[in-house]
């Protein structure tokens, strides 16, 4: 049981620890993919500030040669350097750029710019005051130009960043939505694997002992999985099954003993009827022999076997009741086994002073069960009734088919002190009893129970306090086939 456990156990880690290497994977990808989105964006950043310092450049340089302003040149020098800056302080970055071939020949345009700039500078330094009227269209046309195409390559890598982020998170969506819908299908075969190796098993084991504790003792299938631990733990639970069922047999038989027990006065007493009636007709027979015609002897011995019949009947009813065999279900007139239960408590009934009426129609269908079992089932009813009327009363039996005609319906209504309707609901629980110390132990009702389950009926109780109690046994009809 220890290494079954063990095995099951190893099972579910196994299938814990899959489900977190899969979310552990789908965490990788998603972590891989996010932190290229971080650095994509670092690089959007990047490319940005270098677009817009361009864009600047290009507008103070215009704005130069409209208008010929020294200053503007010293603001497009003040831009440049920062470009360069940059370009210069972030070039391992830069490097990841999706046109990194492009590098190179941006870093050749940004040094040809500055020399350009700086040829700029110095024919303005040789022209002196007469600047407006100087001419600087090669090195204009060179410098435009050379600008133009720095902004067309950080034009180019920003959109391409920004197309590139876009994919990203796209990927990072897939990844998302691929993730939920694995976790869900791994969730849904963990549970369906959990489930088919653990909660069904255990359910029906469950379903098992909760007949078992109903007298219903058929064993369990096969378990629905190919687990060797759990046919294993099946095997041994049937085994326990099986025992169990030949300690419920023992103990129906101590209770057929017990219930022998609690009639012996009421049999003693109704055996003494025909022993004295045997003794008296045996002296009548041996004072008068003489004198007695042969038909008046013969008259006198045939009382006597009369009388043996009678006490031998007794004797033989109480016995039949008491012997232990295995029992054999078949078809069952249900009148028949209350009137014989019936003659078992006929004296005790006499004694307590407690009238019987009985209701049973003489076509009632034939049931389906064992004669005995069911024999102990009422009889435990009957001597429950009698003990519950100390000051006489009535005991109602009656029996009727079921509407839908599947079942045969027995009542057992007597007019004693009744149940607490607290207490309705524990009677059939084994030990428990409301009677007195001495006068039960409490297993009537539960070995009861169980018999009637076993037949595949039900049994159940109404009462109050004070106002009696009735007892409803619902047994199967033998169908015609």
């Amino acid at each position: 049981m220890q290494q079954t456990t063990f095995k099951i156990r190893r099972k579910i880690i196994l299938a814990f620890l899959f489900s977190l290497l899969s979310v552990l994977i789908f965490s990788a990808f998603s972590f891989q993919v996010h932190r290229e989105i971080g650095h994509r964006l670092r690089l959007l950043e990047l490319t940005d500030d270098m677009f817009h310092n361009i864009l600047e450049l290009r507008r103070v340089e215009k704005n130069f040669f409209l208008y010929r302003q020294v200053a503007s040149l010293n603001e497009a020098e003040t831009y440049l350097k920062r470009v360069e800056e940059i370009f210069l302080g972030h070039e391992s970055e830069i490097q990841r750029l999706k046109k990194s071939p492009q590098q190179p020949e941006f870093g050749r345009i940004l040094t040809s710019y500055r020399e350009i700039l700086t040829k700029i500078k110095l024919q303005i330094d040789r022209a002196g005051p007469d600047l407006a009227n100087h001419n600087f269209a090669p090195l204009e046309e060179s410098l435009r130009h050379q600008g133009q195409e720095l902004l067309t390559i950080t034009e180019n890598w920003e959109k391409e960043e920004r197309l590139l982020i876009d994919q990203l998170f796209q990927r990072a969506m897939i990844l998302f939505v691929i993730s939920v819908v694995v976790f869900l299908a791994l969730g849904i075969i963990v549970a369906f694997y959990l489930s088919r190796m653990l909660v069904q098993p255990l359910l029906q084991m469950q379903q098992a002992m909760d007949k078992i504790a109903h007298g219903d003792f058929t064993p369990l299938p096969d378990p629905p999985t190919s687990s060797e631990e759990f046919f294993a733990l099946f095997r041994a639970f049937n085994r326990m099954i099986h025992e169990l069922e030949e300690h419920q047999e023992q103990l129906v038989q101590s209770r057929k003993i017990a219930a022998v027990g609690t009639l012996t006065s009421g049999i003693a007493h109704e055996l003494n009827n025909p022993i004295n009636n045997i003794v008296l007709t045996a002296e009548s027979l041996k004072e008068d022999f003489g004198s007695l015609s042969q038909e008046e002897a013969m008259g006198l011995i045939q009382d006597i076997l009369i009388q043996s019949d009678r006490a031998s009947e007794i004797v033989k009813g109480l016995l039949d009741f008491s012997r232990a065999e295995h029992p054999e279900f078949g078809p069952l007139s249900i009148g028949g086994v209350i009137q014989d239960t019936l003659k078992l408590v006929r004296n005790q009934l006499t004694l307590s002073g407690i009238n019987v009426e009985q209701d049973m129609p003489a076509d009632l269908p034939p049931i389906r069960g064992e004669k005995k079992s069911l024999q102990q089932v009422f009889l435990n009813l009957f001597i429950n009734a009698i003990q519950a009327m100390l000051d006489g009363g009535t005991l109602q039996v009656s029996a009727h088919p079921s509407p839908d005609g599947q079942w045969m319906v027995i009542d057992v209504k007597d007019t004693g002190v009744g149940i607490d309707p607290e207490h309705l609901p524990q009677i059939f629980d084994p030990f428990y009893t409301t009677k007195q110390v001495g006068r039960g132990t409490g297993l009537g009702l539960s070995v009861t129970y169980g018999i009637v389950e076993k037949h595949g009926g039900h049994i159940e109780a109404k009462s109050r306090k004070g106002a009696g109690a009735t007892f409803t046994v619902t047994l199967p009809l033998k169908l015609e086939a």
